[in-house]
């Protein structure tokens, strides 16, 4: 049974102080071919946009409203590969990388 990895976000929009980026408003995670997304808050709208970096294929994108959390299954045939899950919440966008296990 695959075991279930958090996935590091990071802010992609540029600061022009000496200060920390704020945090990701949502934790992200993998599990097998699963990726769970939960926000800290119930978001207002979220875009999810995951991408297969080997292929350059754009295998998920949603726009969701009134969220608490998103589970969003990658399908059976997406094999070991390396992805960019891409997280747009108030004008801000986050981004994090991860890589499917075979199961």
């Amino acid at each position: 049974m695959a075991s279930r990895k958090k996935i590091k976000m990071k802010v992609e929009t540029q600061h022009h102080q000496r200060s920390l980026p704020p945090p990701c408003p949502a934790e992200a995670f993998i599990c097998g071919n699963t990726v769970d997304l939960i926000f800290r808050e119930i978001n207002k709208t979220a875009v999810v946009t995951i991408m297969n970096l080997d292929t350059g294929e754009a295998i998920h994108y949603n726009v969701s409203t009134n969220d608490c959390s998103i589970s969003i299954d990658l399908g059976n045939n997406q094999s070991e590969s390396n992805y960019n899950i891409e997280l747009i919440l108030d004008g801000k966008a986050y981004t994090g990388e991860f890589t499917t296990n075979e199961i």
